[in-house]
């Protein structure tokens, strides 16, 4: 019975994991014949799990079998061969149910689940067999037909169509056979009356009952049948019911009762008493688990009923009279156990070991490190299952109804935590519920997953020089919290070099971790010196760590001092110095390495022996010098002893004899003190930046210069676009507005305050001229100029936003002042030597053939350079000239406002320049102009101020000398002047004293030789 639930709870333990698709669980089924020899083959099962993806490991044993439900028929060999231990007989196995099936549940070593089922086939190897070779039975001659009499019925061990399937009687004349099919599947056969008998016809019959099973060909079984007619029996008992289903509980108390059964008799006495009994074919089973009161007919519990093992019990029941040839009367009672909740569940662990499982610390997440079955005998609630993992643990249980696998959850490491208590609980859904408890304890197996660690990543030692090779210099420890050889750690130093030999020739390492000096350490060679030691473990694959040491070498005081100057020639040296040397005359400097440092090298001087009265030495820099004068008695040598010693412990010195000569020939000298270059290095510098400083000064005042020079240039230019259209290729207009001219008090300057430049096409003349002073250049302002810069840049136009349009309009005034007063006059010149008119200063030869430049319209550049007054940047000219050269333009009718802008600007149809033109032609020279003028404006308030400027004085060619200009104003028509200034009216007051003093130099300058005209040279000069 055992074995036989055992098998039911593996199959549908197999079943679930099928259903459920375990990732973790493969499936694998066989079938056999029974009855096969010991060691036939069922199957490979290494090979055939390979197929279906299961992880086998790669040597034996491949897998390992945790259940088998018939290990008397099957096993499984360490390689994954599948074979019988012996002769299987399936009607021995499984009886006659209709699956017979092993099962077997085997394990990887990588924890996967492999289950394989073995169905035995089975084969018609066995005929129906009753019970006894022959069957009596007495029958009343009163039976009418359709009575029925049960009969024993045969047997057939093999199951399914290879069982009993069928009844027949021979022959059948008065008698026939029922077949019917019980509760189990077995078939049993009644015999039905089917004609009236008489007992004095015939009292005996014979007949012979056969049983047939379902094989090809069939095997049948046969028993003898002997009826027996007796006399009547007037009544025969009858049954309240012919069928009776009752339910009892499992595990009721023996005595319980099943049912109470009633047959009446109506006859009196011994004909009427009735007695009850189990029919001979009833199976032992039933007749243990209950029995039956002859008399009374009740049926009582005989025995512990189990509804996990028997659910449905048929009991046929006979009752018959004590009278003589009685009939019996049959009955069948069908008692159904029910199931109560009375099994706990049951939890299997199906593992390589069931009490105790080893995973690896590197388990991944779902890794199955066991596989659960939990079961149940009872039925419905009482048998339906939860299972869980108690505590708060790495591992989780993946559950399938009564199936489960426990799975690494989370990261496991040894280190921290080796053991695991799992505690799995199962409780069943009954009322009240039922549980039970297992437990596995689950080691975490050790990796190689730690490195070594050293207790300091840097490690530094003092060792003093001169130490002994071999002397153990320090220990280093490195932790591997890994077991056995995973932990096991030895040390190395890592190769490398120092002082470009290999580190081995300084240390080495003991396998314990202590370093060992191989040499004698000098700190004047080596101070300090690194080196990596290299902890490894013993896994597969090995770990490792490093650590850097360092040795610090201590200096000790071995080195002695050594002289180097004075230069010692067997530790004597000679110096010489004069006899008239004075007090403080330093006579030499002694001088010593030590090689130690600190203290240790740190040098004193001392005079120790010798003439100690006439001389002194300083301690620090060893400066030795002389304490008293020389007189010429003095001995002629003198002899000192000189020790320098170190501050070690011992102290080391060392000493140097000096032989001091009183020589007559030199001449004494200032003591000289030591040398501070740091003072010398100072000065320097001072020097450097004051040449420095000085130079951009005089660069500087240079540029400044210059560009003034430059800004007169730009003025001139702006002046010549307006002069001459011919020579630009864009008219640009200068209304009056641009210049605003500032009424100062009158300064009469000399040829050292005037500023030097040419006109651009117009004739100069040289006349008296007054400075009036005006505001800075940033006061006045040009105006209307069409956003064009006055400097020829090359680039055409230019915006008025350009910085060099700005600078230039503060300056236009003063390049047409500075063009007449920078002129030489030279005396009876009247005749300008003709010249193209597009040419400029400074064209040559090649211009004619290469086009003109720039720089042929520049002005030339005032040699030699006079002094500019400091007034000059805020100082405006105006000027009384008149020229009568044959195209001179004149200025407009008095009747209109002029300007400085409008100089030389006048248009040909003014018919006053026209009348004048005409006379000019007539007329040769002008002895005494009158004082006239033009208009100056204010810079203020826009008035004009009355100016002597009549017209201004254009030359016919630009290169014609200044001396051209003078002759032509001692030609001019005065009386014209005179006329032509009488039409405009001074307007300001500062510019009257200007023109009377200008007029009186024109009527003086006809005489070359007067002071007049020598002041106006020397004004444009």
């Amino acid at each position: 019975m055992q074995s036989r639930e055992m098998g039911l709870m593996h199959f549908v333990a197999a079943l679930l994991l099928f259903c459920a698709g375990a990732d973790a669980v493969i499936n694998l089924k066989y079938g056999i014949n029974e009855e096969m020899k010991p060691g036939s083959v069922i199957g490979n099962v290494t090979k055939d799990a390979l197929k279906q993806g299961f992880q086998i490991a790669p040597q034996p044993p491949y897998l390992r079998v945790i259940s088998n439900s018939e290990p008397r028929w099957v096993e499984l060999s360490p390689a994954g061969i599948l074979t019988t231990q012996m002769k299987i007989d399936r009607d021995v196995v499984c009886r006659q149910n209709p699956k017979c099936i092993i099962s077997l549940e085997v394990m990887s070593n990588s924890m996967e689940i492999c289950v394989i089922k073995v169905e035995i086939e089975d084969l018609n190897d066995n005929a129906p067999r009753f019970p006894t070779s022959r069957i009596d039975i007495e029958i009343s001659e009163n039976a009418s037909p359709g009575t029925r009499f049960p009969l024993e019925g045969a047997s057939d061990p093999d199951s399914g169509v290879f069982g009993v399937q069928s009844y027949s009687i021979t022959p059948n004349e008065l008698f026939g056979l029922e077949i019917k099919t019980r509760g189990d599947g077995s078939k049993i056969a009644e015999l039905v009356v089917q004609k009236s008998l008489d007992r004095e016809t015939q009292s005996h019959y014979a007949y012979e009952i056969s049983a047939e099973d379902g094989g090809d060909p069939p095997k049948i079984g046969a028993v003898q049948l002997n009826i027996k007619v007796i006399d009547s029996n007037d009544n025969n008992p009858v049954f309240d019911e012919p069928v009776y289903t009752v339910n009892v509980m499992e595990n009721s108390p023996i005595n319980t009762l099943v049912i109470d059964l009633n047959a009446t008799d109506p006859d009196e006495g011994t004909n009427g008493e009735v007695t009850y009994s189990f029919n001979s074919y009833v199976t032992e089973k039933t007749r243990d688990a209950f029995k039956i009161d002859s008399k009374t007919g009740i049926i009582t519990v005989n025995s512990v009923l189990d509804y996990e093992t028997t659910q449905i019990y048929e009991i046929d029941v006979q009752a018959k009279d004590l009278g003589p040839n009685s009939i019996p009367a049959h009955c069948k009672v069908t008692v159904n156990v029910m199931d109560t909740n009375d099994n706990p569940p049951v939890i299997s662990l199906l593992s390589l070991n069931t009490e105790m499982v080893e995973v690896s610390e590197n388990a991944q997440r779902g890794y199955v490190i066991a596989l659960v079955r939990v079961s149940d005998k009872d039925s419905g609630a009482n048998g339906k299952v939860q299972c869980r993992l108690q505590g708060n643990v790495p591992f989780r249980l993946q559950e399938y109804e009564s199936f489960s696998t426990i799975l690494v959850d989370g990261r496991l490491d040894r280190e921290q935590k080796d053991t695991y208590n799992l505690t799995i609980q199962a409780e069943d859904s009954g009322v009240p519920p039922l549980r039970a408890t297992k437990s596995l304890v689950v080691k975490v197996a050790d990796e190689n997953d730690n490195p070594p660690h050293f207790l300091k990543p840097h490690y530094q030692e003092m060792v003093m020089e001169n130490n002994l090779p071999g002397s153990c210099l320090l220990a280093v420890s490195a932790e591997d919290p890994d077991l056995g050889m995973n932990g096991t750690v030895s040390y190395s130093i890592v190769p490398g070099e120092i002082k470009h030999m290999d580190v081995n020739t300084y240390v080495s390492i003991n396998p314990s971790g202590r370093i060992y000096s191989m040499r004698s350490f000098d700190h004047e060679y080596t101070r300090t010196f690194d080196f990596k030691v290299l902890a490894r473990d013993n896994g597969n694959p090995s770990l490792s760590s490093n650590a850097t040491v360092r040795i610090v070498v201590l200096d000790v005081n071995d080195n002695t001092p050594v002289m180097t100057n004075p230069p010692l020639v067997n530790g004597t040296a000679e110096v010489s110095i004069p006899r008239n040397a004075g007090v403080g005359y330093m006579v030499t400097q002694v001088k010593a390495d030590d090689y130690d440092e600190g203290e240790n090298g740190r040098l004193t001087y001392t005079i120790s022996e010798g003439d100690r009265a006439f001389f002194e030495i300083d301690q620090v820099n060893g400066e030795v010098r002389s304490t008293r004068m020389f007189g010429e008695n003095a001995k002629s040598t003198y002899e000192i002893t000189v020790v320098a010693r170190d501050h070690g412990k011992p102290s080391l010195s060392a000493s140097a004899y000096i032989v001091v000569y009183l020589s007559p020939d030199l001449n004494a000298q200032e003591p000289i003190g030591p040398v501070n270059l740091s003072l010398i290095f100072i000065i320097a510098l001072g020097s450097i930046a004051a040449i420095l400083f000085v130079t951009m000064i005089f660069v500087a005042v240079k540029c400044k210069r210059d560009n003034k020079e430059i800004r007169t240039y730009n003025c001139r230019v702006a002046e010549y676009s307006y002069g001459s259209q011919k020579k630009s290729s864009k008219k640009k207009k200068l209304s009056k507005n641009d210049i605003r001219l500032v009424p100062r008090d009158v300064e009469e300057t000399d040829k050292m305050n005037v500023t030097e430049n040419y006109s651009i096409d117009s004739s100069y003349v040289n006349s008296r001229a007054h400075l009036i002073k005006r505001p800075p250049c940033s006061t006045s302002t040009f105006k209307d100029l069409e956003g064009n810069s006055l400097k020829d840049s090359g680039h055409e136009e230019s915006d008025q936003t350009d910085s060099e349009h700005d600078v230039q309009r503060g300056h236009y005034v003063d390049t047409a002042v500075n063009d007449v007063l920078n002129m030489t006059v030279p005396p009876n010149v009247c005749q300008l030597p003709d010249q193209d008119p597009s040419e400029g200063f400074h064209c040559q030869d090649e211009c004619r053939i290469l086009g003109h430049s720039d720089r042929c319209w520049m002005p030339r550049v005032p040699v030699p350079a006079r002094a500019k007054s400091p007034e000059h940047g805020r100082n405006v000219i105006a000027l009384s000239i008149e020229a009568t050269t044959v195209d001179l333009p004149h200025y407009e009718d008095g009747t209109a406002k002029r300007t400085f802008a409008t100089f030389g600007k006048d248009g040909p149809e003014d018919a006053e320049r026209a009348e004048l033109k005409g006379k000019r032609t007539q007329e040769s020279q002008v002895c005494s102009p009158k004082a006239n003028g033009g208009a100056v404006r204010e810079a203020g308030n826009g008035r004009e101020a009355a100016s002597p400027i009549t017209s201004p004085v254009h030359l016919k060619s630009p290169v014609s000398k200044p001396s051209s200009a003078y002759n032509t104003l001692k030609c001019r028509d005065a009386e014209r002047i005179a006329n032509h200034s009488l039409l405009r009216q001074p307007e300001g007051k500062d510019s009257e004293p200007a023109v009377r003093e200008i007029n009186t130099l024109l009527h003086d300058g006809r005489d070359k030789e007067s002071p007049s005209s020598k002041r106006l040279k020397d004004i444009v000069l």
